[in-house]
C-alpha cells in the first residue's frame, strides 16, 4: 500500500510541475487573443437502383453529410475543438456535435483532453469498432492512448449494442474504457488496442481489442487488421467474435491494384455469437466473409477510371448460400484541390440456391436481392473549405 502511495504522490508531483511551468511560461509572454479557425467539408450522394425479374422498377435515393470543425487556439498550450455533423438519407439529416473538447497540449508526446470523444478503430466498420461515444477524459502520451467516460448517444442504449442484453432504455449506465499505443518499427505502423464496456446490468458487458497494421514495402501498401468482440464477459461462454481483415494496395504509377478480402468467425451458436445488431438491419459485423478488387486506371492527372470485382455472402450464417458477385466500373473526377467526385455502374448477380427460399430474408444481413439480377448506379461528390 506504501508503494501504492508513493507511486500516485509522484505522479501527482509530476503532472503539477508541469502545469506550473505552463502557468508561468503563459504570464511572461506576450498574450494574443485567441485563433479561431473553421474547417470541414460536405458530401451529396445520389443513388439509383434497377431491379431486374418480375419486379421491374427503379428506385432512386439520395444522402448528404456535412461537416463542420471549429477549432480554438487560446495560447501554445491550450486549445478547444468542436465537430458538427449533419448526416442522414434524405434533404433534412439531423445534426449532432460529434466532439467537442478542451485540450491541454506539452509538446509533441502529452496530449489531455476533457470532453465528448468517438473512439473508433475500424477503417472497416466490421474489422475494428464501430463508434463508441463517450464523455470524459483522453490522455495521450508519447503514443500511448487512455480514455475513460460514460456512454453518450447510442452508445448508452443497451438495446442498440447487442440482442442479448436486456433493454434497459430508462436509465444512463454504460461507462467506457478504452487503451491503445501506436508505435513505427522502420516505417511500419502497428497499433494494438482494447476497449472495455460495461452497462451495469447483470452479465452485460463488453469488449473490443485487436491489432491495426499498416506496412509500406516498396510498391506495396498493405492494411490489415485483427479485431477480438466479445460479450457478457462474466458468464461462462463469453462466445466471442474474431475478424480478419487485409487489404493490399499496389502503387504502379498511374496504375492501382487495391484488394481486400475479410473473414469473421461466429460462435457455433449464432443466438448467443457477438453480432451487434444496430438496427433492423444494421450490424457490426455485416457478413461473415467478402472479398473485393479494383484495378484503377489514370488516364488524367484528374480523371481515372477503376474496373471492380466483389464478392458477398451476404448473411452471418455461413450455412446459407446467400452470395452475390458484383461487377462494374468506378470513374474519380478531381478538377481541382479538396474537390473529388466519384461515379459508378455496377451488376449484382444473386448466387445461391437459398435466394429462392420463402422467408431467405430473415438469414440476410446486408441487402435482399431475391434472386434477381439488380443495376447499381450512384455519383458522390465531396468538398472539404
Amino acid at each position: 500500500m506504501n508503494t501504492i502511495k508513493l507511486t500516485a504522490m509522484a505522479f501527482g508531483l509530476a503532472v503539477a510541475n508541469v502545469f506550473a511551468q505552463s502557468a508561468t511560461e503563459a504570464t511572461t509572454t506576450e498574450q494574443k487573443g485567441p485563433e479561431f479557425n473553421i474547417s470541414g467539408k460536405a458530401e451529396f450522394d445520389a443513388y439509383a437502383n434497377a431491379q431486374t425479374g418480375d419486379n421491374q422498377k427503379i428506385n432512386h435515393s439520395y444522402a448528404s453529410t456535412i461537416d463542420v470543425d471549429f477549432n480554438v487556439k487560446f495560447n501554445k498550450n491550450w486549445s478547444a475543438f468542436a465537430e458538427i455533423e449533419a448526416d442522414g438519407d434524405d434533404e433534412a439529416p439531423l445534426v449532432t456535435y460529434k466532439k467537442a473538447y478542451v485540450q491541454y497540449n506539452r509538446g509533441d508526446n502529452f496530449t489531455l483532453r476533457v470532453g465528448v470523444y468517438n473512439y473508433d478503430d475500424a477503417g472497416i466498420y466490421a474489422a475494428g469498432m464501430r463508434e463508441h461515444d463517450i464523455r470524459g477524459l483522453d490522455l495521450q502520451l508519447y503514443g500511448l492512448q487512455f480514455g475513460v467516460g460514460f456512454g453518450r448517444g447510442n452508445n448508452d442504449v443497451s438495446c442498440l449494442n447487442s440482442e442479448s442484453f436486456p433493454c434497459d432504455y430508462g436509465e444512463s449506465k454504460s461507462y467506457d474504457v478504452h487503451l491503445a499505443y501506436q508505435f513505427d518499427i522502420a516505417g511500419q505502423t502497428f497499433r494494438p488496442f482494447v476497449h472495455y464496456k460495461s452497462w451495469q446490468i447483470k452479465d452485460a458487458n463488453e469488449l473490443h481489442a485487436g491489432l491495426h497494421t499498416d506496412l509500406l514495402l516498396g510498391p506495396f501498401d498493405i492494411h490489415a487488421v485483427y479485431g477480438l468482440h466479445a460479450d457478457r464477459l462474466k458468464k461462462s461462454y463469453p462466445n466471442a467474435t474474431h475478424a480478419l481483415l487485409a487489404e493490399p494496395t499496389l502503387n504502379l504509377g498511374r496504375v492501382f491494384i487495391k484488394t481486400g478480402i475479410f473473414f469473421a468467425f461466429f460462435d457455433d451458436d449464432m443466438d448467443k455469437a457477438t453480432i451487434h445488431e444496430t438496427s433492423a438491419t444494421y450490424y457490426e459485423i455485416p457478413e461473415y466473409k467478402f472479398a473485393y478488387g479494383e484495378v484503377d486506371f489514370k488516364a488524367l492527372d484528374v480523371f481515372t477510371v477503376g474496373l471492380i470485382g466483389e464478392w458477398h455472402t451476404n448473411t452471418l450464417d455461413n450455412s446459407k448460400e446467400l452470395g452475390s458477385v458484383n461487377f462494374g466500373t468506378r470513374l474519380y473526377f478531381n478538377p481541382v484541390k479538396n474537390l473529388d467526385m466519384t461515379g459508378f455502374v455496377k451488376a449484382i448477380i444473386p448466387v445461391g440456391d437459398d435466394w429462392k427460399k420463402d422467408g431467405h430474408e430473415k438469414w440476410v444481413s446486408t441487402n435482399d436481392y431475391n434472386n434477381d439480377v439488380t443495376f447499381n448506379i450512384g455519383l458522390e461528390t465531396v468538398f472539404k473549405f
